[in-house]
């Protein structure tokens, strides 16, 4: 097995790579909260064919990867990724409208400002409740990002993904039938459980239905509701906690009915506007974040029974998935 040096050597001269290959990159930097250690090797592939090369290369020489997007969902560890490389997607940010003007095809690494951009110049709507989020595509096809009562399935059409498990690239297509049990709240079938029994798919592109017309003055409400809860004030990774519509939980609600907004361990606190968002005062560590989220969940639990669920990822070297 090539070690991580061997690696980036190899990545420097592969004639089948473009894009860049840093070492002891600050991952701090990579995502929205502002907190994470290094990346022994960071990969940012140029394009879709040098992202499968470095996957493929990866996988048949058995070395550990993380795949990061926008890193808006994401706490990284302080000790970072040491053993495994982490490969961004951001490359693979094109964005086309299909031939019947009724559907568009977009990167995995694709920012939802410029899937707005696309769409608002082209006249075509459907996304306008994402105006404002942060993160990328793949990112939020992975996590099935819902907000403003509008699930990124509900425009999906397919996923053209990397199956780790047979290093080739398929197609998963929507129906009827799969929207219904393969997806819910913050759920895809593209995610690994805490066991990672699942065999690993990497999504490359997604497809998507849009309408004609493009509503700015919705895009703009979105974009002002988010101001309003204070999405922008300070370095925060989203939402901290899924809410639980079904049993009428909000997790935002409960966490303020419990006095916890403003609470704070070390640089990282509960926003004191808004319950479910925890933010980055300066200096916060991922440790910090972690010691915080189980110090609400288990302060939320213990006065009213309810088990806020995590949305948040953690991942690193030390993180574990587990809760």
């Amino acid at each position: 097995m090539k070690t991580i040096d061997e690696i980036a050597q190899f990545f420097n001269e592969s004639a089948n790579f473009c894009g860049r290959v840093l070492q002891h990159e600050p991952l701090s930097r990579r995502t929205t909260m502002r907190v994470g250690g290094e990346a022994a090797l960071f990969l940012e592939p140029a394009d879709e064919a040098s992202l499968l090369h470095a996957l493929q290369v990866l996988e048949e020489n058995g070395t550990p990867y993380f795949v990061l997007g926008g890193g808006s969902n994401v706490i990284i560890s302080d000790e970072g990724f040491v053993r495994a490389v982490v490969i961004s997607t951001r490359g693979l940010k094109s964005v086309l409208l299909a031939d019947d003007g009724f559907h568009i095809s977009v990167g995995a690494g694709a920012s939802w400002a410029r899937v707005q951009s696309f769409c608002r110049e082209r006249g075509r709507g459907g996304f306008e409740p994402f105006a404002g989020l942060s993160g990328t595509v793949g990112g939020a096809v992975y996590m099935n990002a819902t907000c403003f009562g509008f699930s990124t399935n509900d425009r999906l059409c397919s996923v053209r993904y990397f199956d780790a498990a047979t290093t080739a690239v398929n197609e998963y297509v929507l129906t009827d039938a799969r929207r219904l049990t393969d997806w819910g709240y913050k759920r895809s079938p593209f995610q690994v459980s805490a066991t990672g029994n699942e065999a690993r798919r990497i999504i490359l592109s997604a497809t998507f239905a849009v309408s004609l017309g493009y509503d700015a003055q919705k895009a703009a409400a979105c974009i002002e509701s988010r101001k309003e809860k204070g999405h922008f004030r300070a370095p925060c990774a989203g939402s901290t906690f899924k809410n639980d519509t079904a049993n009428a939980v909000i997790a935002g609600k409960l966490i303020d009915d419990c006095g916890l907004k403003g609470f704070a361990v070390g640089g990282a606190q509960v926003a004191p506007w808004h319950g479910n968002i925890i933010i980055n005062t300066g200096g916060a560590t991922a440790r910090d974040i972690r010691s915080l989220v189980e110090q609400v969940r288990n302060t939320v639990h213990e006065r009213t029974g309810v088990f806020l669920e995590p949305e948040v990822l953690f991942c690193g070297d030390s993180a574990s998935a587990a809760w």
